[in-house]
């Protein structure tokens, strides 16, 4: 076997192996390109639900090489309910969205819109399970501060409340609290507390099974609304009863 023959048959081996690399490669590329989205995984979304996300991003029936995930996330937090979004993709055909909602406070019955922790209002046909009403209308001053404040409220407890209503103190005719609210329990408790107490509301578990420990399994009126250490409860019957004296002597 002559040199030039040897050298000739090692040239067409490598050609050989170009040609099957750029084979392979050509395939590779045009399955990438062809390939369709198989799977979108969305995680960390509550209020939002899979469907409206995909829905409103136009996914369905897309190419995996067109999944631009940066335009993505940016058409995400276009959403007024979106704080912050992740959005990656796999080789295996996979888009993963990881969803940071902004957190809804409560709906305010009177403007019929949901108010974020943000401070933003927004409509929204859509009914959030354990959200609270704000079912009247609060002075705008006090509602901004009310709104500062309730976003030191603990998520958990936030959402045992089922109503909240502006209720100032007064006495003699005369307002001595213009910031106190009342929020109604899911458990049927009613709480009385201000703006500048309300992080008090945070351990309200705690005062609660001290009060039970006390007094038994009973619902009551809870007043929060004082600086004073001291924790205020009555009993709803006890309530009851002085609300009728008071309108038989009226």
């Amino acid at each position: 076997m002559n040199k030039k023959g040897h050298k000739k048959r090692l040239k067409i081996r490598g050609l050989l192996v170009i040609i099957l690399f750029i084979y392979l490669l050509g395939n590779i590329i045009y399955y990438f390109v062809r390939m369709p989205l198989k799977n979108i995984e969305i995680t960390g979304n509550t209020y939002l639900k899979n469907n409206d996300i995909t829905n409103y991003l136009n996914l369905d029936g897309i190419l995996y090489i067109k999944a631009n995930t940066p335009k993505i996330k940016k058409e995400l937090l276009k959403l007024d309910l979106v704080k912050n979004a992740k959005v990656t993709k796999n080789l295996f055909g996979t888009l993963k969205i990881e969803i940071e909602e902004e957190d809804i406070l409560f709906y305010n019955l009177n403007s019929k819109k949901i108010v974020l922790a943000s401070g933003k209002e927004i409509e929204y046909d859509k009914e959030f399970l354990g959200i609270p009403i704000l079912i009247n209308i609060v002075p705008d001053a006090i509602y901004k501060e009310f709104i500062e404040k309730l976003i030191k409220v603990d998520k958990n407890i936030l959402s045992q409340v089922s109503e909240m209503e502006y209720s100032p103190s007064v006495i003699n005719d005369k307002v001595v609290d213009d910031k106190r609210f009342l929020f109604r329990m899911n458990d049927g408790n009613t709480i009385y507390i201000n703006t500048i107490n309300i992080e008090k509301i945070n351990d309200y578990l705690e005062i609660y099974e001290a009060i039970v420990n006390k007094n038994g399994d009973i619902n009551g009126c809870l007043y929060l609304d004082s600086n004073s250490e001291n924790n205020h409860f009555n009993n709803c019957e006890s309530e009851k009863i002085e609300v009728d004296e008071d309108n038989e002597q009226n």
